[in-house]
């Protein structure tokens, strides 16, 4: 197995706060710097007199456990910044960890952790509690100080299902990858991932018995497909052998591993390897495109027979209780125009395609009951009534998991509007991920109560708990899902772990900082934009502009320079909006008390030009549509350029552009492929745009996107995707106009995203094409 000890996310926590009742700012901040906290906050812990101080090195006694289980336990005491540490079998251990069954009034996964001024002793009645005392003692030691306070803890877990899903079907993740969230989970005491290893993009689990599976189906190409938009093919599987090492990993950490394979929609992977087992009746390929698809599994006995094959081998390898079988985003289109499946619907007095599904569903929750596990699927499983044996995993808001668990069904929380983790962070042009809009933030986050007050105990006793989802459409490399992950997975572990009542913003964006800055320096990619500073600017008077400097996450103290000088904890501090001239360099960043530095520095050179350009989020949507996603240029691209589109048209408007004198608008455009569903035809219900412009041109209008362009420039005969196009267009315009910039009716196999415009004075030759 391979050892990622070196890169893991060792989240040992600095000092930080806990939430303290005491009434001034600075006996607060007292508070904080003389507690030690850990993350997510513990259900109970009490401060003694005294403290521990911390030697360079000490000796651990690990009592009650096997060899392997104390040697994973030792491991899991190490903190880098910390002491060495020693396995011993005899007394005098200044570290000792105790399984000792019945003999704490806990609940399950519980721990107790003592410090005093001769060490930390944790005792705990199930190896699963003992293991999350010693992430708690490696937090404790690694925190980077020399003593640590007299304290006593008592601490378990609010919530049963603490879980993060991965999606490694439209993007695929090294074994490695997959360890290194492994490692971060264990670390907040995160314990479920949830594996999303089949879609239309990808079947990714080898199955002996069906080779073509992995041969065929964990594999696409398109002309314009791969990293570069060179047609070169993507994809990837995991063996059997890297499946069984990668559950046991998980399993030494407390994280189970629960396998999705989706059924009976998006199926194009598995339909493509085995064209029988699909209800369409033609042969097809693995999807070259994101969204949703029409294809499904047929519901005769030879494709139950294929699945209950291939769940045979899942069972395997996947040790779990809940087998995850999908079920939302079944188009029935195929079912409908299927004899063959209208004939069985008949045949089994089924009146309509969801009730269909309802069976299907049921189907399989029976043959997973008869070998001893239980189905869970997405919320659509609902529909057509929910069967028996089914658990539900809640991604349309809550309501799902509600209705479930009124009717005696487990649910588990994993609403898109708070916990799906492909949404944008921060409303930034320079996150460093692609992904969905509105931008979800950690505070979305850490604010989603899963069991708000109110909710009835029948309830309750079947909301198993909350998971985040790392849907990887927009998510094309292992580094980006982490980005996308972090911070908001610490977010959501203090909301699944800690009590209700023991929940804090304030104190946890305290302790968050830290934790971030920890998570960096152990190599996890985490995304530091929610602490970036936001440089926003406004004309004044003449050549002058009005600055305003902040953060989204509202924390540390934001410094700043004006001459394009480094920007440090020395730095002067931003009180209150300032006004600057023409041609000023602002750097800033913010700090925390310490002097650490919270993100990387934000800088801005106020020109003309550059105040009169917009891109990515500064865009508005044109009328009826919605900027609703940030994807590459290219579909696999692994790193920037970027773009933020609406992906029904190719339209932006760009807000309030100043048109006095003779200016001109520049405009930066990328062609990209339909990759990301920008449907061929556009939205059928939005307004037409641009019925007198020409084809094949960009066009721009005034205020609204109708009747005859302002200008136009024809667009190249042969545009490659990925690669810049920058034309130049005249404005015969006055005032301060909206303008609207679309390449109206295109009907080509590229969609045209706008990547830049800018309104500048005229500089040569420009006009309509």
């Amino acid at each position: 197995m391979t050892d990622t000890r070196g890169c893991r996310a060792a989240l040992a926590l600095t000092l930080a706060a806990l939430p303290a009742l005491l009434g001034t700012p600075d006996a607060r901040a007292q508070a904080h710097a003389a507690i030690p906290s850990l993350l997510p906050q513990p259900a109970s812990m009490s401060m003694q007199s005294g403290s521990f101080f911390i030697p360079a090195s000490l000796n651990v006694t690990i009592d009650g456990v096997d060899a392997h289980g104390a040697a994973t336990l030792f491991d899991r005491l190490h903190a880098p910044h910390g002491p060495i540490l020693t396995l011993v079998h005899a007394g005098g251990a200044q570290v000792r960890m105790r399984l000792v069954a019945n003999a704490l009034s806990l609940p399950a996964q519980g721990y107790e952790l003592r410090v005093d001024h001769g060490g930390i002793v944790v005792t705990a009645r199930d190896m699963t509690g003992l293991f999350y005392g010693a992430v708690s003692v490696s937090q404790l030691l690694g925190a980077g100080q020399k003593t640590i306070p007299a304290m006593r803890v008592r601490d378990w877990p609010r919530l049963q299902w603490r879980g993060v899903m991965l999606d490694s079907s439209r993007h695929f993740q090294t074994p490695d990858e997959v360890r290194a969230l492994i490692d971060a989970m264990a670390e907040l005491k995160l314990n479920v991932l949830h594996w999303h290893l089949t879609d239309d993009q990808g079947w990714r689990l080898e199955i002996r018995r069906y080779p073509e599976l992995t041969r065929i189906g964990a594999w696409r190409r398109a002309q314009d497909s791969g990293p570069k938009g060179d047609g070169a093919t993507y994809g990837g599987f995991y063996t059997q052998d890297e499946i069984r090492a990668i559950v046991a990993y998980a399993a030494e950490r407390q994280i189970t591993i629960v396998p999705e394979l989706d059924m009976p929609g998006h199926a194009q992977a598995a339909i493509a390897a085995y064209p029988k087992v699909g209800s369409g009746g033609t042969p097809t390929q693995v999807s070259t495109t994101m969204g949703v698809h029409s294809y499904l599994y047929n519901v005769d006995d030879d494709t139950f027979t294929f699945i209950d094959n291939i769940l045979d081998e899942v069972m395997e390898l996947f040790p779990s209780r809940f087998i995850h079988i999908g079920g939302d985003e079944a188009v029935k289109d195929q079912w409908k125009h299927s004899p063959s499946v209208q004939a069985r619907m008949h045949e089994l007095g089924i009146h309509d395609e969801e009730a269909l599904q309802s069976w299907f569903v049921e189907r399989l929750g029976k043959y997973l009951s008869a070998h001893g596990r239980r189905l869970i699927g997405w919320d659509e499983i609902l529909k057509g009534g929910l069967p028996a044996s089914a658990s539900v995993m809640s991604w349309h808001g809550i309501d799902g998991a509600i209705t479930a668990a009124r009717a005696g069904h487990d649910a588990v929380m994993a609403p898109s509007n708070t916990l799906y983790l492909d949404y944008m962070q921060t409303n930034r042009n320079d996150e460093p991920t692609g992904g969905r809009y509105p931008a979800e933030s950690v505070s979305t986050v850490y604010h989603f109560d899963p069991l708000p007050p109110g909710t009835p105990e029948a309830v309750r006793q079947h909301v198993l708990g909350v998971e985040g989802a790392i849907w990887t459409e927009y998510l094309t490399s292992g580094t980006a899902a982490m980005q996308a992950a972090f911070p908001r997975l610490d977010a959501m572990a203090e909301i699944a772990w800690t009590p209700r009542e023991r929940q804090d913003w304030q104190g946890f964006t305290t302790r968050l900082k830290d934790e971030i800055a920890r998570q960096l320096s152990y190599g996890v990619p985490v995304n530091q934009m929610g602490y970036a500073v936001d440089i926003t600017t406004a004309p004044a008077t003449d050549g002058h502009y009005d600055v305003t400097l902040s953060n989204q996450i509202g924390q540390g103290t934001i410094r700043y320079t004006l001459d394009g000088g480094n920007v440090d904890a020395n730095t002067q501090p931003y009180v209150h909006p300032f006004v600057v001239t023409e041609g000023t360099v602002i750097h800033a960043a913010a700090f925390d008390q310490s002097g650490m530095q919270l993100a990387p520095v934000t800088a801005r050179t106020l020109t003309t030009t550059e105040v009169a350009t917009r891109s990515g989020t500064q865009f508005k949507a044109c009328a009826g549509g919605r900027l609703s996603v940030r994807v590459p240029a290219t579909p696999d691209a692994t790193a920037a350029p970027y773009v933020t589109i609406d992906r029904t048209r190719d339209c932006v408007m760009y807000p309030s552009a100043s048109l006095t004198g003779a200016q001109q608008l520049s405009v930066r455009m990328m062609p990209l492929t339909h990759f990301f569903n920008t449907p061929l035809d556009g939205d059928p219900q939005a307004p037409a745009l641009g019925k007198d412009a020409p084809h094949h041109a960009v066009s721009i209008w005034l205020d609204r996107c109708e009747g005859k362009p302002l200008a136009t420039h024809r667009l190249p005969h042969h545009p490659k995707p990925g690669q810049a196009i920058e034309l130049v267009l005249s404005l015969p315009a006055q005032g301060t106009h909206d303008l609207c910039v679309a390449v109206p009716e295109n009907r080509e196999k590229f969609y045209y995203a706008f990547q830049k415009l800018s309104v500048t004075e005229v500089t040569g030759n420009t006009g309509s094409k």
